[in-house]
């Protein structure tokens, strides 16, 4: 028996078993606020039903899901209607200009005959009249020409933006009325994110200029874009609406992101990683200089991220194991395996 013992203790056995390999974080003082997660959803700044501007029978519809570029032709109407009332005020114009230029050579041809004292001023008068009336009447027709013109350019619909087409809401064939809506059209290069955030966030909220946001597709910075401190009395929520162009995220997703809600303060910090969570305590592994394991009881404070405040027998620059704690015991040796990377990372 002693000869056994003999053995075990030479070849570096103990009680508490070989080391544990372990990966440590350093204990840092941090500048840390209370954070809570508020639900959101990615939008769209522009989401729109675009219109047809006049009558006609639909010739022409984008595809279900085309990207389109702002002015492409994205839906035509029938323009036979239009064009012929193109021609109509284009003789128009072309009628009251002669008008005009008859009334303008009366006028010349008057004036001639009252220098010879041939007419009465009465009738110089009257030619007057009659030009201004023919230079109205021309102007008039001008207007409706341009109208026209304009009506015959608004048988093409064209995009108001870069986007994608979410939506046809007619059907070639189709005879349209001014004022019906044809396509839904989503702009996808600016996209925000909606979110409700109790009205009791605001003062925490304007002093921020950017926010951490996750979702099923990772997580990542975005940068506040508005705040409306309105609510209304039942749900006490305010939105805000943050700027998700650097994201790759489809419009719809539903997201969360992070909203201090009290004042930032100086506190230790460790990972979230770090902690032992037992339904009587919550305790951590803190490593000596020797490289043994020592577990502290520790009460956790605030949050932030990956980081959380502990309160205990915890100072800055300690060793706590953030991997390989599952199966640790108190005053087990320990192998670090991380001590040439960066600790508070933990990776």
């Amino acid at each position: 028996l002693l000869t056994l013992l003999a053995v075990f203790s030479s070849t570096g056995f103990s009680q508490q078993g070989p080391p544990a390999n372990v990966n440590i974080a350093l204990a840092e003082q941090k500048t840390l606020s209370p954070v809570a997660w508020v639900s959101g959803t990615v939008v769209s700044r522009n989401n729109s039903n675009i219109a047809a501007e006049v009558s006609g029978r639909l010739m022409q519809l984008a595809e279900f899901g085309a990207e389109v570029k702002k002015n492409q032709v994205i839906a035509r109407l029938d323009d036979t209607r239009l064009s012929l009332q193109l021609r109509e005020e284009q003789a128009n114009v072309e009628n009251n200009q002669a008008k005009l230029a008859f009334e303008q050579a009366e006028v010349s041809r008057k004036q001639s005959l009252i220098n010879k004292k041939l007419i009465a001023k009465a009738e110089l008068e009257e030619t007057l009249a009659n030009r201004d009336i023919a230079k109205a009447e021309l102007a008039a027709a001008r207007t409706r020409l341009a109208q026209a013109r304009q009506n015959l350019a608004y048988s093409q619909l064209r995009a108001p933006f870069d986007g994608i087409v979410a939506e046809r809401l007619s059907h070639l064939g189709e005879y349209i009325t001014e004022g019906n809506a044809i396509i839904r059209l989503v702009e996808t290069a600016n996209l925000e994110a909606s979110l409700f955030a109790p009205l009791t966030y605001y003062q925490y909220l304007k002093k921020s200029d950017s926010l951490l946001v996750r979702s099923p597709l990772g997580q990542g910075k975005a940068g506040i874009k508005s705040l409306i401190p309105v609510a209304d009395s039942r749900s006490h929520l305010m939105e805000m609406r943050i700027d998700m162009s650097s994201f790759d995220w489809p419009i719809g997703l539903d997201i969360e992101a992070a909203v201090a809600t009290g004042k930032s303060k100086e506190v230790i910090a460790i990972p979230r990683d770090a902690l032992v969570l037992r339904r009587s305590a919550i305790s951590i592994f803190k490593i000596d200089g020797e490289n043994n394991a020592h577990q502290l009881d520790v009460k956790v404070g605030i949050g932030q991220g990956s980081l959380v405040e502990v309160i205990g027998d915890v100072n800055v620059g300690d060793k706590v194991v953030i991997r390989g704690g599952e199966r640790l015991r108190a005053g087990q040796k320990v192998n670090i395996k991380n001590n040439n990377q960066s600790l508070i990372s933990g990776k």
